[in-house]
């Protein structure tokens, strides 16, 4: 970064290295009229990541990024931008984001670009002139493989690994699903060229990594950008992120094929090590018998999910029941429950199903209170065990009475409330527990940190602090935690918040 002062150019030396494109030392500190963009038509692992930090170190071709990623770079860059709605999100990009030239560049997955499309129907006529370079990769199964290790990782990018390497398991089950929505993937966006009659520029990830240089001079030439007079840009690297595991399990998964469905076993004789059958540290049969029994009514939270997404869904909802539900089986015994965002009702049917002698779901949605009354009706749930109540949350805590509740299950609703509020009912309630699962901040002293959350229509998010909720809590609850760490839990797909301890699932005891 240089700092003009007094006429003299001054070199400033900045702390940290940039580890992430959202970076605003990233930023061209210019503004000039968009001449013309360009969009990078991915799917996961197709080396899209390593293609636009190419053209982005050209110095010609802007800083094209995943710009349309609702939980990464669009509420990151929201949230600095100060963007008010996508309209003017796209529009402070263009400023900060084109280089010198005037071009702007972007890259994305084709189910983030279809839903920013529908927020914002005219972007393609604010970035025209557009031109579509399509990047596939042919072998479907290496790109799979790549995907699944990244969801067991969360690492999707050489510039997010940090600290030590989570474990990895092979999963045929897995590797299989990654590629059905990879094919997805690459069949949207050709019908979606079909479509608006749109031929883009292929480029193929072999094409890429054999010389990509060439590829990139391509691009450059297709812009008719050459000529232009380049900037000096510094794009933190996009380093190869496959390993000797990558080419094990691709060999693996093809002879498991070939073989007709065989399954080899692993060094401990185990077949797979399936996350979604390991219960953790709690004996398997009640979870699993759970989500066997309920099997049709969970399996439909997850429609019109891909089928990756779907696995982490279940993996996340498994992993969830068995530190809130499973690890609290003792204090749901005939309990009095309140159910605290209700939603479809899964939470609900979890808490009778383990022992709770009455639920009270609350939720605002009334499309979600008939949806959860329609579901636990299919599941054969006594009607007289249950209740939902269309409320907002707060406004209903108000209206029960005290005592009525031996145990108050909050899962997804302390990030949204005036945490005074809450916890005022809570006194007043006095129930004898609280299941408080929440997203966490790290600080010295009771604090929160405020987020404004993805898209442009919810309020501000407040994360606390552990030293918060312990204040809080004072004078009428002993606050303690459900030790992930200690659940026996190997994979941690689904879940990587809990693992680094950017969330928590709290027990409340009323004293």
């Amino acid at each position: 970064m240089i700092e003009q002062n007094s006429g003299e150019a001054k070199l400033m030396v900045d702390e940290k290295p940039i580890r992430f494109v959202t970076d605003e030392r990233l930023d061209f500190n210019h503004f000039k009229p968009l001449r013309k963009s360009y969009i990078v038509a991915s799917s996961y692992r197709s080396g899209s990541q390593f293609l636009c930090w190419r053209l982005w170190q050209t110095g010609l071709l802007g800083a094209p990024s995943e710009i349309l990623n609702p939980a990464n770079e669009l509420r990151i860059l929201m949230e600095r931008l100060n963007a008010s709605s996508p309209a003017d999100y796209i529009t402070k990009l263009v400023a900060c984001r084109a280089s010198k030239n005037g071009i702007f560049g972007l890259k994305a997955h084709f189910h983030h670009f279809e839903a920013f499309l529908k927020e914002y129907p005219t972007l393609l006529d604010v970035l025209s002139p557009v031109t579509y370079i399509h990047i596939n990769r042919e072998d479907k199964t290496a790109q799979a493989v790549s995907m699944a290790k990244a969801l067991q990782t969360g690492w999707w990018t050489s510039r997010m690994e940090k600290g030590p390497k989570p474990p990895l398991r092979y999963d045929r089950d897995v590797i299989a699903s990654c590629i059905k929505d990879l094919e997805q993937q690459d069949l949207d966006w050709r019908r979606w060229f079909e479509a608006h009659n749109i031929t883009p520029f292929e480029v193929t990830y072999d094409d890429l990594t054999a010389d990509a240089a060439a590829v990139v001079r391509s691009i450059v030439e297709l812009l008719g950008v050459q000529n232009d007079e380049r900037e000096e840009v510094d794009v933190p690297p996009a380093e190869k992120q496959s390993d000797e595991t990558n080419q094990e399990w691709i060999e693996r998964f093809r002879r498991e094929t070939r073989a007709g469905g065989h399954r080899e076993c692993d060094a401990d004789g185990s077949k797979d090590n399936v996350l979604v059958k390991d219960a953790g540290s709690q004996p398997p049969s009640a979870e699993q018998n759970f989500f066997d029994r309920h099997s049709r009514l969970i399996e439909s939270l997850s429609e019109g999910v891909s089928s990756s997404s779907r696995f982490i869904e279940m993996a996340r909802r498994r992993r969830r029941y068995d530190a809130i539900i499973s690890q609290n089986r003792a204090l749901l015994q005939n309990a009095r429950v309140l159910d605290i965002l209700s939603s479809y009702g899964f939470w609900t049917l979890a808490l009778l199903d383990a022992g709770a002698a009455h639920v009270v779901g609350v939720d605002a949605s009334k499309k979600l209170i008939e949806a959860a009354e329609k579901n636990l009706t299919a599941s054969a749930v006594a009607s007289e065990s249950y209740q939902f109540v269309r409320s907002e949350i707060l406004a209903a805590l108000k209206t029960f009475r005290p005592e009525q509740f031996d145990v108050i299950l909050c899962k997804e609703f302390f990030e949204h409330c005036h945490f005074p509020q809450f916890f005022h009912q809570l006194s007043r309630l006095r129930p004898k527990h609280v299941i408080l699962d929440t997203r966490i901040t790290h600080g010295d002293g009771p604090m929160a940190r405020f987020e404004i959350p993805s898209g442009w229509h919810g309020s501000i998010t407040s994360i606390p602090n552990h030293e918060l909720i312990a204040f809080l809590c004072e004078p009428d609850f002993r606050w303690r935690l459900i030790n992930w760490q200690a659940m026996g839990i190997t994979d941690w797909t689904g879940i990587h918040d809990y693992a680094r301890d950017a969330r928590r699932t709290y027990v409340l005891d009323r004293l």
